[in-house]
Parts: structure tokens; sequence; C-alpha cells
């Protein structure tokens, strides 16, 4: 299983090069203030990336491998959502560099949305 975390290249950049887990839970939200870090499930990144980063054209996509997270994974519904509600993937703490498999490019697409590859 893999998961997915749309970020921001200057912002995944930044932690890389410093060799420092990434911090960044959403666009401008950092771990600190949201808690988790935001994470997608392959059928739900192009979704996102439709709600969130319409107009980004610095997206990243990290491919994520569970197994190698030191903070807790957890599957569940936003915050206030009623029953039924889509879950999410939620990391509570830092993304390890080590757990990044894959950093894909998502390019601004022609309707302004950046473009996710297939994934799975």
């Amino acid at each position: 299983m893999r998961i997915y975390h749309l970020a921001l290249a200057p912002e995944w950049e930044a932690a890389r090069a410093a060799g420092e887990p990434y911090r960044r839970s959403t666009l401008g939200v950092s771990l600190e203030e949201e808690g988790f870090v935001h994470c997608s499930f392959p059928e739900q990144v192009a979704a996102t990336a439709e709600r969130f980063y319409a107009g980004r054209d610095d997206v990243v996509v990290l491919v994520l491998d569970p197994e190698r997270l030191t903070s807790p994974l957890v599957v569940e519904a936003p915050a206030g959502a009623g029953p039924g509600a889509e879950e999410f993937p939620h990391v509570y703490g830092p993304l390890d560099l080590a757990a990044v498999l894959d950093v894909v490019p998502a390019p601004l697409g022609p309707a302004g949305v950046p473009s996710v590859p297939s994934l799975g």
C-alpha cells in the first residue's frame, strides 16, 4: 500500500536539502498548526489537487511507504464530517525522508489544475 501527499516543490526541496523530516500539513499550513499531515489514497489525489491546489504550478506528489513512517498513520474522516464521510490517511507527525519513495511532478494542466499522474 502507498499513500500520497501533495506538496509544494520548494517546501519539499528545502526539507530534503536540510536532511530534515517534512513538516507541512497542507497548502499554507504547518504540521504544528494542523496536528497532522494530510495525505490521500490513490483515488483521492486528483480531487484533492483540484480542490486545494488549482492554479499552482509548483506541485509535486510525494509517494509514501507507510511502513517507513515513524509517526502514527490514522485513517479517518475530516473533523466535523458527518457519518459515512470519506476517510483519508493522516500522519500524526513529520514525514520521514526515508518514507518518501518517489517525488512525481504534477504540472499545471490546461484547466488550471495540477495534472496528477496515474497512481496506484
